[in-house]
C-alpha cells in the first residue's frame, strides 16, 4: 500500500502536471492561431480560392462589405512604389457577371493578307478552353468578385510591386470583349489600402479618344478617386506637389501637336498647374515616338510590350540609349518588363511573335537590362494578361480536349511572384545606393 502522504504529494504532482499541459496546450494554440491569422471558418475560403496542395496559402483574407480584407500588421517583406504592374480588370463569369467575358476571347483576324494558312475562328469556350496558352489557378474568375481582387492584391504584394496599372475606360464605355468596369475602381482603390498598395489608371485608347476628351475624363478620374489614398502620386521636384500619374496607352494615336494642346504650360487646353494636372507617361513603339514624348509634353514614357525585338522600344538593345534620351530630356523613363510572350490562342497566325519563358531565363534578363540603366521606375507586363501571355498571375498545369496549356514547371504555380520579388529587392538596393 501507498502511504497517505505519499498518495497526497502524488495526486498534488499529477494535478499541477495536467494544469501545466493544459497551460501549454493553451499557449500553442494561441500561437498557432495568432501566427497563422486562420478563422475558424476559413477553411472553405481557402479552398474555394485555391483548391491545390502545392500552392502557399495564406488564410488571412474574409469579406468585409466588398473588399477582400486581410491583417497586414506583419508583413516585413520588400515593397517598392517605383516597381508599376499593368493589371487587367475585364475578365468575367457567369456566377459574378452572368456571362464569361475575356476569357471566352475570339480568334482574331490576321493582320497579315498575304499569309494564305487557314488558322482557326470564333470564340472560346470556357472554362476548359480559354483564349490564353497558361492556365489561371484561380480559374476563370471575375474581376468584380472582392475574394479574386483581394487575392490579386496579396500576391501582387507577395511580389514586392507596390503599384497597380489598371486599365481604365470612361464610364459606360469597354472594349469589344468585356464590359464597362469604371465602377470597379472603388473596390480596387480599397483593397489596395488594406496592401498598402497605390493605384495608377493605364487610358486605354477608348472610342475616340483624343486630347479634348481625355481632359474631361481626366477631370473626372481626379474629382472622383484623386483623394483616396491608394492612388498613386509622383513630385516632379521637391518643390511640387505629388500629382497622379497616368499612363497613356498608344499614345501615338494621336499627333504631338494635339498632345501639346493638353500638356504644355501654354497648350490651349492646359492642365498644367491647374487641379487636374497629372504626370503623364506616353508610349514609345517606334524610334520617332521618343521625340513625340517630347514635342507633346509628356511627363515620360513607357515601352509596354514583353516581346523583345518586336518593337524599337521594347527591344532591350535599346533601353540604354532611351535611358539616355529621358535624362537628356528631363524625362522618366519606366521600361517594361515581362515574363515571356504567346498570344496563339487569339492570334494563332502570330507565332514569330513568341517569347518562350525558359524557366525564367527570358524574365531575368529583361530585368538585368533594366536594372543596368538605372530607370526611376520598372514597369511590368504584366500581371494578368492572359491573352497575351505575358502573366506573372500563378498558373497551373492542364489540359483540354487534347490541348495542353503552358505552365510554369519545374517552377511551382507562384515561381513569378517570387523571382519578381528578387529582382524587386535587387532594384531597391540600387535605387537606395543612387540616393546616398
Amino acid at each position: 500500500m501507498i502511504p497517505k502522504r505519499n498518495c497526497y504529494l502524488l495526486c498534488k504532482n499529477v494535478m499541477i502536471t495536467v494544469l501545466f499541459c493544459a497551460f501549454v496546450f493553451m499557449f500553442i494554440r494561441l500561437y498557432i492561431s495568432q501566427s497563422f491569422g486562420k478563422p475558424a471558418n476559413d477553411h472553405y475560403l481557402q479552398q474555394t480560392l485555391l483548391e491545390r496542395k502545392n500552392v502557399t496559402v495564406l488564410p488571412d483574407i474574409w469579406l468585409k462589405g466588398k473588399v477582400a480584407y486581410r491583417d497586414t500588421t506583419d508583413n516585413t517583406s520588400v515593397l517598392s512604389n517605383n516597381v508599376h504592374i499593368f493589371y487587367y480588370p475585364w475578365f468575367g463569369n457567369p456566377e459574378d457577371d452572368s456571362v464569361y467575358l475575356h476569357w471566352n476571347h475570339e480568334y482574331l483576324p490576321n493582320w497579315d493578307e498575304k499569309d494564305k494558312n487557314v488558322y482557326p475562328t470564333g470564340k472560346h469556350v470556357p472554362p476548359g478552353d480559354i483564349g490564353a496558352n497558361f492556365y489561371p489557378l484561380l480559374g476563370c474568375y471575375s474581376s468584380k468578385n472582392p475574394v479574386t481582387v483581394g487575392q490579386h492584391m496579396k500576391w501582387i504584394r507577395q511580389a514586392g510591386i507596390g503599384v497597380l496599372v489598371i486599365s481604365w475606360y470612361p464610364p459606360e464605355l469597354s472594349d469589344k470583349e468585356g464590359k464597362p468596369f469604371d465602377q470597379l475602381f472603388p473596390m480596387f482603390l480599397e483593397t489596395a489600402s488594406v496592401y498598402n498598395l497605390k493605384i495608377s489608371f493605364h487610358i486605354e485608347p477608348y472610342e475616340g479618344r483624343n486630347p479634348e476628351n481625355l481632359r474631361k475624363n481626366i477631370k473626372y478620374i481626379i474629382e472622383k478617386y484623386g483623394n483616396h489614398t491608394s492612388m498613386y502620386k509622383l513630385q516632379k521636384s521637391p518643390s511640387k506637389k505629388p500629382l497622379p500619374v497616368f499612363y497613356i496607352y498608344d499614345s501615338y494615336l494621336n499627333s504631338p501637336n494635339s498632345w501639346n494642346s493638353l500638356l504644355s504650360v501654354g497648350g490651349k487646353q492646359s492642365i498644367r498647374n491647374t487641379d487636374i494636372d497629372g504626370i503623364f507617361l506616353g508610349l514609345v513603339v517606334e524610334f520617332r515616338h521618343k521625340q513625340d514624348i517630347v514635342s507633346g509634353g509628356f511627363d515620360g514614357f513607357y515601352t509596354y510590350f514583353a516581346a523583345n525585338g518586336f518593337s524599337y522600344g521594347s527591344s532591350w538593345k535599346n533601353w540604354k540609349s532611351l535611358s539616355s534620351f529621358a535624362k537628356k530630356n528631363g524625362l522618366l523613363f519606366a521600361p517594361s518588363v515581362g515574363p515571356g510572350y504567346i498570344d496563339t490562342r487569339v492570334r494563332p497566325w502570330n507565332a514569330k511573335t513568341t517569347r518562350e519563358r525558359k524557366n525564367g531565363k527570358y524574365y531575368k534578363i529583361a530585368w538585368a537590362t533594366a536594372l543596368q540603366t538605372n530607370p526611376p521606375l520598372i514597369s511590368i507586363t504584366s500581371f494578368n494578361e492572359w491573352h497575351e501571355g505575358t502573366q506573372i498571375e500563378p498558373a497551373i498545369s492542364k489540359s483540354n480536349k487534347g490541348y495542353v496549356y503552358n505552365d510554369y514547371l519545374p517552377g511551382e504555380p507562384d515561381f513569378y511572384l517570387n523571382l519578381t520579388r528578387q529582382f524587386v529587392s535587387q532594384y531597391s538596393e540600387i535605387l537606395f545606393k543612387m540616393k546616398t
